[in-house]
């Protein structure tokens, strides 16, 4: 941010923690000392600094020395009172809840500013809803569920994924159980999921093709080198989605959507480059994790409007 105008240049997500003097030398790591900048939004916390590390026992100076036996004993006790537990009081709801997304969050690899997008949305529905929150763990999956549809092609989860992540974890959480969430938390405090875009998932869907060891093998069959093909699968993928209109979709799985249009696209491109196609429905399904059927349903009805201003697609 510019400081004699206010005009934000850039922006830039830093971490939630600042390391005070300068950097250690050496095989030293526990002699760093970490203190909070705020109220950290993934867990539970307090503004401070912080004893050691989480589960130190051992404790020592800024140089990295040992302590007297005497500290050690006064340390372990402050940090004993300092514990999860006492911090925590009367808020362990919330913080079963927050682990829980933490956990969520490493199995499906989704970045650090969704998750903290997604504790943000759950801390502010508490704090606005004028009851007592009666189920925290759905609760939070209907968050992580508008985090991931705001970040849109950054973060292309699918509603499913994140119910059967929650069911792995151990919690009765279901696709029904999320949408009927979503639908009473709009009607309390206004908050609801945005619609997901079959554009949204276009990076994703293509990056599943590419990493598949058949359709590479034949993609260099078929002569091409595999970031020309990559790139024009994607810009044909995202021509053939403006194509369709939204009437034409319906109510439509947009990921399966999405599937089926770079399924159309590899024969698009096959024909305006007068090469064979890479893909089939079957392997488009086995790289995508789609039912083969359901790529062919979808692509009848897009065959259908393509046809009007392509050729016809065999």
């Amino acid at each position: 941010m510019c400081a004699e105008c206010g005009l934000v240049l850039s922006r830039e997500y830093v971490l939630p923690t600042y390391q005070m003097g300068q950097r250690t030398k050496g095989d030293v790591p526990d002699a760093s000392m970490y203190v909070s900048l705020g109220n950290r939004m993934h867990i539970v916390d307090g503004l401070g600094s912080y004893i050691g590390f989480h589960k130190d026992r051992y404790f020592q100076d800024s140089q990295g020395h040992a302590l007297s036996g005497r500290s050690q004993k006064k340390f372990k006790r402050l940090k004993t009172i300092y514990s999860t537990r006492i911090r925590i009081g009367k808020n362990e709801a919330k913080y079963r809840a927050l682990r829980t997304l933490n956990h969520v969050s490493k199995l499906l690899m989704i970045n650090e500013q969704v998750r903290d997008r997604t504790a943000y949305l759950y801390k502010k529905v508490v704090n606005e809803s004028v009851g007592k929150v009666s189920n925290n763990i759905l609760l939070i999956a209907v968050c992580l569920l508008m985090a991931v549809r705001e970040f849109k092609e950054e973060a292309p989860i699918t509603l499913d994924e994140i119910a059967d992540v929650f069911e792995k974890c151990g919690h009765r959480v279901n696709v029904r159980a999320i949408v009927r969430e979503a639908l009473r938390l709009k009607s309390l405090t206004g908050h609801s999921p945005e619609i997901r875009k079959p554009e949204d998932y276009v990076p994703r869907v293509i990056s599943m093709l590419m990493n598949n060891p058949r359709v590479v093998s034949k993609v260099q069959s078929r002569g091409w080198e595999l970031k020309d093909y990559e790139n024009a699968l994607r810009n044909k993928t995202l021509e053939v989605l403006k194509m369709i209109p939204a009437s034409k979709r319906g109510g439509r799985n947009p990921f399966i959507f999405t599937v089926s249009a770079a399924y159309a696209s590899d024969r698009l491109i096959a024909l305006q480059y007068e090469r064979r196609a890479v893909l089939t429905q079957k392997l488009a399904s086995t790289a995508t994790k789609v039912a083969e059927y359901s790529i062919r349903d979808h692509f009848g009805m897009m065959k259908k409007v393509i046809e009007v201003s392509h050729a016809s697609i065999q």
